[in-house]
């Protein structure tokens, strides 16, 4: 996934809840808990036949949709799509012939109205519509959403809300990785994904998690692991942003964490509803000496129930 990836002081953390239909449950990392699919299940084509693009990620399928029509900037740092501005929809095989989707739209605030009207019009319910930062120009909302049935019924209905917004629907090129994380790398562990100067870190969770009764994994692919990014901005400087996925327990020393390292909370919200474990996200945005920002991540990390250390892929 690159899944997100800069030096303002950001302080002030912002609760935000938006209510869907009772659907949701996470359940998480437990090997075996969840089922997946080989690369040839034709759930799969069917999802690339609606969106010309998608890859296999352990046995789930992911869509990535790069807002590269924005130029996002905060604090006069300019901010790569892959920083935070990428929208994304998983599927996890549900049955013989089901699947249950899992995407985020990222929008500018003015295309809200027209891709709420559709998610609700073509059954795509949405479990959350909120801000991941603050400060950002132009202003840029998440909107959560998430459906279960067959693969090329529920690709449609999600292209369709995409197609609401100016999202660029073709599949973007990918960018070679431009940059060298080594120092980042020896305190967070190997970054799962580069391209360009950004690149991600992914911590699944040790718990069982359940999303729509239906057991997945914790993982970057459907977003139910706790993600970190990194952006090298120039002279020495670098932008992170990331997703902490916590429990309820875990929310206020995590977010002090967070805070006393310079990583400033921007965001504290639910991403789904009606989860088991209930589990709530925590962002934050900082910009500065990247090896010091990613201590300040690795001391949140050692408060939670997970992966203290990120794998690349394959691994």
């Amino acid at each position: 996934m690159l899944r997100a990836s800069r030096s303002a002081r950001l302080g002030a953390a912002a609760l935000a809840l938006a209510a869907a239909p009772a659907i949701i449950a996470p359940a998480a990392r437990a090997q075996g808990a969840s089922a997946s699919a080989t690369a040839d299940d034709p759930r799969w084509d069917a999802i690339r036949r609606v969106f010309g693009q998608g890859k296999t990620e352990e046995g789930y399928f992911r869509v990535e949709l790069p807002r590269s029509d924005l130029r996002v900037r905060i604090a006069g740092d300019s901010l790569s799509p892959r920083f935070e501005f990428t929208s994304y929809a998983g599927f996890v095989p549900v049955g013989t012939k089901d699947v249950l989707a899992m995407g985020e739209v990222v929008l500018r605030a003015d295309e809200v109205p027209a891709a709420l009207a559709e998610a609700h019009r073509r059954g795509v319910h949405v479990s959350a519509l909120h801000n991941h930062l603050i400060g950002e120009t132009p202003r840029i909302m998440y909107l959560h959403v998430i459906m279960r049935g067959a693969a090329d019924s529920v690709a449609t209905a999600l292209r369709s809300v995409f197609a609401k917004t100016a999202t660029p629907l073709a599949a973007g090129k990918d960018e070679s990785p431009s940059a060298d994380w080594a120092a980042i790398d020896a305190i967070l562990g190997k970054h799962e994904e580069a391209e360009g100067k950004v690149a991600e870190w992914v911590f699944p969770r040790e718990e069982r998690l359940r999303v729509h009764g239906v057991p997945v994994k914790s993982n970057g692919t459907i977003e139910t692991a706790s993600e970190v990014v990194f952006q090298q901005l120039g002279g020495g400087r670098t932008a992170s942003t990331g997703e902490l996925f916590v429990l309820p327990t875990e929310v206020d020393p995590v977010a002090r964490a967070l805070d006393e390292h310079g990583l400033h909370v921007t965001a504290v919200h639910n991403h789904m509803v009606e989860e088991e474990p209930r589990m709530y996200w925590i962002h934050w945005y900082a910009a500065g000496d990247g090896p010091q920002l990613a201590r300040g991540v690795e001391a949140a990390l050692s408060l939670m129930h997970g992966a203290r250390k990120s794998e690349a892929k394959g691994q």
